[in-house]
């Protein structure tokens, strides 16, 4: 089977046929772009990572940005995870699903070691003894050689709920698949066979909303995190059946903007200020258009806009119809300052300021590259630092002359 490699961002001329390229299309969508050449296609993939199956063999393509770094990204945006190196060890040259793979049975093997937590989930059965509450009128719409037995609505303490389901649902992905090495697949195997009594599920909000409600299930939020990631990314619809994973794809511009998300409402919370995270704003006066900033900050009357962007330019500037829509941002708040966040290939913080007219008025937009290139256990904290440059911004006085001038 033959195998292909594209590394996100930069163009590469492979030998595929027109069937490979219309089914990577098919997977990767407007993320992909193909333009034909002479030894078959010239292709370059924005913003995902992953595998995808190919009629003639398997495309990979790689992110940008360290395998071991994207994945502490996932866990900064998901539920702000204590995160470290040592947990998949040194890894650097691995690949995403391997990585991906390792990390998750490791996690999840953490929770079988301190023995799974039950919870209480409802149940309806007939018994022959009345348990919890009895269902009168289900009994008495019965005929009477039914009537032997009492319909009950009881409270079950079972291992078989939510977050449970999830995990296995997600073990079972990599049981089947190829895509994590063999080594996490016999992993998941053995895990998956300590929850027979558990349904493979995909109850995702059902999952969350159990952790956020039940704190014996607080150590489950690193693992169930990994597991909504595998899920979406094999899609819900390959959990069922026995047919082997052939494809998994990482969309990466909403990881980023949820971690970004994450920090700056973290830092501005912190300061008293407060935050809106894609809060619509009317275009028209009727409110028939609207437009979705990713956040706004607010102290009193001052506000910033801030977009966040995955993308990645070799060099110079973001293109303009980012600006742009900034730009509009700025003017359905009537405010002066906006910001585009970008990641950057380094371990070092860039930033550069822009000074604009927009609609007759002077106008600051900045320029922000979180860097994550660096060491993975400093990838919350390269988030954190770039969110504490901006609401330090808007609580300066330098802000508040800008808002104030004509």
């Amino acid at each position: 089977m033959t195998v292909w490699t594209l590394t996100e961002w930069e163009w590469a001329e492979l030998p595929l046929s027109p069937a490979d390229v219309l089914e990577a299309q098919s997977h990767l969508g407007s993320a992909l772009s193909v333009e034909p050449s002479v030894g078959g296609f010239r292709l370059r993939a924005l913003g995902v990572a992953g595998m995808v199956a190919l009629p003639g063999g398997t495309l990979h393509v790689r992110p940008k940005v360290p395998a071991l770094n994207l994945l502490a990204l996932l866990d900064y945006a998901a539920r702000e995870v204590a995160w470290g190196e040592d947990v998949v060890g040194s890894g650097e040259a691995e690949e995403l699903l391997a990585l991906l793979g390792a990390l998750f049975v490791r996690r999840v093997e953490r929770l079988a070691r301190g023995g799974w937590v039950r919870g209480y989930r409802e149940e309806e059965a007939e018994r022959p003894a009345l348990r919890g509450r009895w269902l009168v009128g289900r009994d008495m719409a019965r005929p009477p050689t039914h009537r032997h037995l009492l319909s009950c609505r009881f409270d079950e303490f079972t291992t078989d709920v939510a977050p449970n389901r999830l995990l296995l649902a997600a073990l079972q992905v990599l049981e089947r698949s190829g895509l994590f090495g063999p080594h996490a697949t016999a992993r998941a195997r053995s895990l998956a066979s300590t929850l027979a009594e558990v349904q493979p599920l995909a109850e995702v909000r059902a999952a969350v909303k159990v952790l956020a409600s039940d704190r014996r299930f607080a150590t489950y939020g690193p693992a169930v995190g990994l597991a909504r990631l595998i899920l979406e990314g094999a899609g819900m619809q390959a959990i069922p059946g026995h047919h082997p994973l052939s494809s998994f794809v990482i969309r990466l511009a909403p990881l980023f903007e949820a971690a970004v998300t994450r920090a700056v409402a973290k830092v501005a919370g912190a300061r008293g200020l407060t935050c809106h995270a894609q809060r619509p704003l009317s275009l028209d006066a009727a409110g028939r258009l609207t437009a979705i900033p990713d956040i706004v900050i607010e102290h009193g009357d001052a506000r910033l806009v801030i977009d966040a962007k995955y993308k990645l330019p070799a060099e110079g500037m973001p293109p303009a119809d980012d600006f742009q829509q900034l730009v509009t941002y700025l003017a359905c708040l009537d405010t002066r300052r906006g910001v585009l966040v970008l990641p950057a290939h380094g371990a070092v913080p860039e930033e550069t300021t822009l000074r604009l007219r927009t609609f007759g008025r002077p106008s600051e937009v900045r320029v922000v590259k979180v860097p994550l290139g660096g060491r993975a256990a400093r990838v919350g904290a390269a988030l954190e630092s770039a969110a504490e440059r901006l609401v330090s911004w808007v609580l300066s006085g330098q802000y508040r002359a800008l808002e104030q001038s004509g």
